[in-house]
């Protein structure tokens, strides 16, 4: 199964500072200054620290005993990181039931993205998405991202099939530089991969054996 702990890290680092992203303002009572918004098409103030926002934050500070103040949401100490990273990001994807590695690495990424665009890859191997694309792009709340068991179900059934290559390559088609990284880290070459590299390596000796043999 995926990890979140081999992922954790690694996102913190690749969404460091502030930054102002989503389809709703919140007023966090910081001065964090302001950055261009992708969604609203404008120049807002900043209401996420390390992809995590400012309400997801302020909701979690009791439960978890830490103080929501506004240094420890500039500063995001792994202590408070890593456990709103777990119960926000990594479980919205059903992380823990994920079997591939590499795909959860990917998925983790689309939280910021929405929904849509891991239906229109899914639907490339034949799923049938609960929502309709076009209510996925309108509706704001359907676009919160969270995936159900089945779609959770339908991507280890890829995997199964030895197909997850295939579905990293369609979800990495609109972040190629996500795809090249990602690549170079180890654990997302899972076993059916390895199985796949291990036969080419023993046909290509096959291949050696014979040709020394003549």
């Amino acid at each position: 199964m995926a990890d979140y702990k081999k992922i954790v890290s690694v996102m913190k680092s690749r969404t460091d500072g502030l930054s102002s992203q989503g389809f709703s303002t919140q007023e966090t009572g910081c001065d964090l200054g302001t950055s261009y918004n992708e969604f609203l098409k404008k120049e807002v103030k900043n209401n996420k620290s390390f992809g995590i926002d400012w309400d997801t934050f302020k909701v979690y500070a009791d439960e978890l005993g830490y103080y929501p103040t506004c240094e420890n949401f500039k500063t995001m100490p792994d202590t408070i990181y890593n456990v709103l990273f777990k119960l926000t990001i990594w479980d919205s994807i059903g992380g823990d039931k994920i079997k591939n590695q590499g795909i959860a690495n990917i998925l983790v990424l689309y939280y910021g993205l929405g929904l849509f665009s891991v239906y229109e890859a899914l639907k490339k191997f034949g799923y049938v998405p609960p929502y309709k694309s076009s209510e996925l792009k309108t509706n704001t709340n359907l676009g919160f991202f969270k995936l159900s068991e089945n779609d959770v179900d339908f991507i280890n059934k890829l995997d199964a099939e030895g197909k997850s290559p295939l579905l990293f390559n369609e979800l990495t088609k609109i972040t190629p530089k996500d795809k090249v990284y990602w690549l170079s880290k180890p654990y997302v070459l899972r076993t059916s991969e390895k199985i796949g590299l291990g036969v080419g390596v023993l046909f290509v000796g096959y291949l050696v054996y014979k040709f020394i043999k003549r």
